[in-house]
């Protein structure tokens, strides 16, 4: 370096400890509308951080509730939407432009108030160690989840004998992705690593680059494959980027412009040891908390996921005859009463395939100590057995449902008697609304579907595109 570029660094360098330096006025507009967005936005998602932000996520639920309703009745004109749900609601999307909303408005009122400030620097320096963390914490909650493969579950049976043509672009993502359990954790060590190297100060960019890369990935595909987590991909993308900002010169000047860094100072939020010691233990407390219910979560998943015992009926039927009160009914392609298919997944979730291919979701419920299965229409029009994953899986959801459904029609059960002749075979008997029927159906065996498999191989000649 020339002697002239030694005493700019030093002269930035003062500059830079200079706890009186002035901002310009742009930044300080900009640092109080981004402070009053991330409090309010990680104030109003904040359930997802429990269980220590529980008292924020309930204030927050109580304040939205009064002004969601508000917004959509007398805004938008249209019934009030739940606050919450499982995907870009109508509720989120007015929380999300809420939170811009105000944070424009506190911007205002406190550039009102606090023109003559110089900077935020102390400030500034706690807003990063609010986004490290709880960026950290949702990168690594998301990767753990990818690593165990149980975000993107295997495909359920119900995919398997679904037409590619018939599957919503979302479902395809999902069962792309769930096909592979290396892919899964490959892309679940790459978040898990962005959260984990911003838990320390040190590494916060490095943490925020790689997060910045993998939230990329995930919105793109998000907003590709129409997948309802757009509003909360977009905005954790943002925070990575608020992360990253602060060092940005610094970053083009080593990986653009091939010059020297300056070195980063880390000034201590506390004056005393004894303070940062304190605050130290709370915070890694904190953490540790957060981090050991995310795993609690992880062995909750792993015991109901794909992997538990399915119900004693589970797998893809084939009808091979069909009776209707007595009467043989010949496989005609355009029979709309006649059964084509059967399909029970693990957890009791169960779809009956017309001959016109026409597919019908049912809620079930096996009793296996009578030989008796009982089948109730699944209302629930949002998740269907070709959509989301869980519902195949998880048999305390298709529970609830079923025990709601008969409280709310005790009539609403269609119990059919069902016994087995070989282990791959399957009768079912009884009467189906005002019909009696009779079925014969025979297992097929999903292991055998090319998807599940086909297997890696080092050497092949040319691609296997089936």
């Amino acid at each position: 370096m020339t002697e002239q570029q030694d005493l700019n660094a030093v002269a930035d360098s003062q500059k830079l400890a200079d706890p009186a330096a002035r901002w310009k006025s742009p930044s300080l507009f900009i640092f109080r509308f981004v402070f009053s967005y991330v409090i309010l936005f990680l104030g109003s998602f904040s359930g997802f951080f429990a269980p220590l932000s529980l008292p924020v996520a309930a204030l927050s639920k109580g304040i939205w509730q009064v002004i969601v309703p508000w917004v959509a009745t007398h805004i938008l004109k249209v019934p009030p939407p739940p606050l919450f749900s499982d995907g870009d609601g109508l509720g989120q999307w007015i929380q999300f432009v809420g939170c811009g909303v105000f944070a424009v408005v506190a911007m205002v009122i406190w550039s009102v108030f606090d023109r003559r400030r110089k900077n935020y620097d102390t400030l500034h320096q706690w807003l990063r160690v609010l986004l490290r963390y709880a960026l950290g914490v949702a990168m690594f909650t998301y990767g753990l989840f990818k690593v165990f493969h149980l975000q993107m579950l295997p495909p359920h049976l119900a995919k398997l004998v679904q037409s590619y043509g018939d599957s919503s672009p979302t479902s395809l993502l999902w069962i792309f992705l769930g096909s592979s359990a290396a892919y899964s954790a490959f892309t679940g060590v790459a978040e898990m690593l962005g959260g984990l190297l911003l838990f320390n100060r040190r590494t916060t960019t490095l943490g925020a680059l790689v997060s910045f890369g993998a939230l990329g990935h995930v919105l793109a595909m998000n907003l590709s494959y129409d997948v309802s987590v757009k509003i909360w991909s977009m905005n954790l993308l943002a925070l990575s980027v608020v992360l990253i900002l602060p060092d940005l010169r610094r970053l083009i000047n080593v990986f653009v412009l091939n010059q020297p860094s300056e070195k980063v100072e880390f000034p201590s939020l506390f004056r005393s040891r004894k303070r940062r010691r304190i605050a130290f233990v709370i915070g890694m407390t904190c953490l540790v908390i957060t981090l050991g219910f995310r795993l609690i979560g992880v062995a909750n998943g792993l015991g109901r996921s794909y992997k538990r015992t399915p119900v004693p009926i589970y797998g893809i039927y084939e009808v091979e005859s069909f009776s209707l009160n007595g009467t043989l009914l010949p496989p005609l392609l355009t029979d709309e009463t006649r059964w084509k298919m059967l399909v029970i997944e693990r957890s009791g979730l169960a779809s009956i395939i017309l001959m016109d291919n026409e597919p019908s979701d049912y809620l079930t419920s096996v009793d296996s100590t009578n030989g008796t299965v009982t089948f109730v229409t699944n209302s629930d029009e949002t998740v269907t057995t070709a959509g989301a994953t869980r519902l195949a899986y998880d048999p305390r959801i298709i529970e609830r449902r079923f025990e709601r459904s008969i409280e709310a029609d005790s009539n609403a059960g269609q119990l059919l008697e069902y016994s087995r002749s070989e282990p791959d075979e399957l009768a079912l008997v009884g009467q189906w609304r005002s019909d009696v029927i009779e079925v014969q159906l025979k297992r097929i065996d999903e292991s055998e579907f090319l998807l599940l498999s086909r297997v890696f191989h080092w050497i092949q000649a040319y691609p296997f595109f089936r």
